[in-house]
C-alpha cells in the first residue's frame, strides 16, 4: 500500500499541494496519508477529495485571511499567542467537506502535542474534526493552544518522534515523505536571530522524519541479512517486521528564510505548487513509477 507523510512548514505548505497533485495525477493510488501542522491541513483536504479546491484556496489565500497580529495590548498579560487565527479556524470549519472524511478511501493520521500531558498524540480518520487539525497546526506563541476535551494541544511537530510509525502499522509498504526543507545542509553561518529561528524550525520539522527513515533503512537491511541467512519468507512477512520503501521528496531549491514560513501570498503559493508538482514528477520518473 502507498502512503504519504506531509511535514510542517507554515506558508511553505503550498509545495505539498503540488506534490499531491502530481502523485495522484499520475494514477498512484494513495491508501494512507499522514501529516502534522500544515501537513495535517493538506492531508485532510486530500482525503476529502478537495485537491483542486485546495490548490485554488492556496492561490487565493493571504496572510491576513489566516491570522492577524493581536492589537489588544491592554490585555497583554492574558495573551496565549501573538496572533488571532480565527480566519484559519473558520476556513477549516466551513470549507472542508467533513462528511466525506469518514467515507474516504484514504486512512488519515494527524498528530498534535498534548501540552497538558507533555506527549504526542495521533488522531485517525473517524475522530478528526476541524479542531484537531487546528490543534495540529497551532505553532506555539504564534497561534493559541487548542482545547480538546480536558487537555490543551499545540503543533504536533514539536513532539513528533515516530511520524511514519502509524502509516507502517496501517499497512504501508511504500511511503513518500514530503519535506519543506532543502536536502542539502546550509554551510554558511547563521546571519542573525531570525536566521537561527529559521534553521531551528527546519530541524524541528524534518529531523523526526529523517530519524524514522533511518530506522526503517536499518530494519530493511536486517531483513535482507536474515533472508540471506535462510530465514523463511513467511516469517519475514510478519506485519511488524517487513520491508518498507521510503521515497523522499525535497524541494529542488531553497524555499527561503523565516519569512517563508509566515507570509502567505497568491504569487508565492502558485510558485510553490508548481515547484512541488515538478519535483514530485522527477522523483516518480527516477523511481520508474510512471
Amino acid at each position: 500500500m502507498n502512503a504519504i507523510f506531509l511535514s510542517g512548514g507554515g506558508a511553505r505548505g503550498a509545495y505539498e499541494v503540488g506534490v499531491l497533485k502530481s502523485l495522484m495525477g499520475a494514477g498512484l493510488k494513495i491508501d494512507i496519508i499522514g501529516g502534522t501542522s500544515v501537513g495535517a491541513v493538506n492531508a485532510v483536504l486530500a482525503a476529502t477529495d478537495q485537491i483542486d479546491e485546495l490548490s485554488d484556496v492556496w492561490q487565493k489565500v493571504s496572510t491576513l485571511s489566516v491570522y492577524r497580529p493581536r492589537l489588544d495590548v491592554w490585555n497583554l498579560g492574558s495573551w496565549l499567542s501573538l496572533t488571532d487565527n480565527t480566519g484559519l479556524a473558520k476556513r477549516l470549519r466551513d470549507e472542508v467537506r467533513w462528511s466525506r472524511l469518514a467515507r474516504s478511501p484514504m486512512r488519515v493520521f494527524i498528530s498534535a502535542t498534548n501540552l497538558t500531558l507533555r506527549q504526542n498524540e495521533v488522531f485517525s480518520t473517524s475522530e478528526i474534526t476541524y479542531r484537531h487539525v487546528l490543534a495540529s497546526s497551532a505553532i506555539p506563541l504564534l497561534f493559541p493552544p487548542v482545547r480538546l476535551g480536558r487537555y490543551w494541544y499545540i503543533d504536533g511537530a514539536f513532539s513528533l518522534l515516530r511520524p511514519l510509525k502509524p502509516l507502517i502499522k496501517a499497512g504501508a509498504d511504500r511511503i513518500f515523505t514530503v519535506y519543506l526543507t532543502p536536502r542539502r545542509p546550509r554551510l554558511d553561518p547563521p546571519g542573525g536571530l531570525f536566521e537561527i529561528a529559521d534553521r531551528a524550525l527546519e530541524v524541528i520539522m524534518s529531523s523526526a522524519i529523517a530519524g524514522d527513515r533511518a530506522q526503517i533503512f536499518d530494519t530493511n537491511q536486517e531483513i535482507d541479512r536474515l533472508a540471506d541467512a535462510g530465514i523463511a519468507d513467511e516469517v519475514l512477512r510478519h506485519k511488524p517486521f517487513r520491508k518498507v520503501e521510503v521515497i523522499s521528496i525535497h524541494p529542488s531549491r531553497d524555499l527561503g528564510r523565516v519569512g517563508s514560513w509566515l507570509v502567505f501570498s497568491k504569487e508565492r503559493s502558485r510558485e510553490l505548487i508548481e515547484l512541488g508538482a515538478a519535483d514530485a514528477l522527477a522523483v516518480l520518473e527516477r523511481h520508474e513509477l510512471i
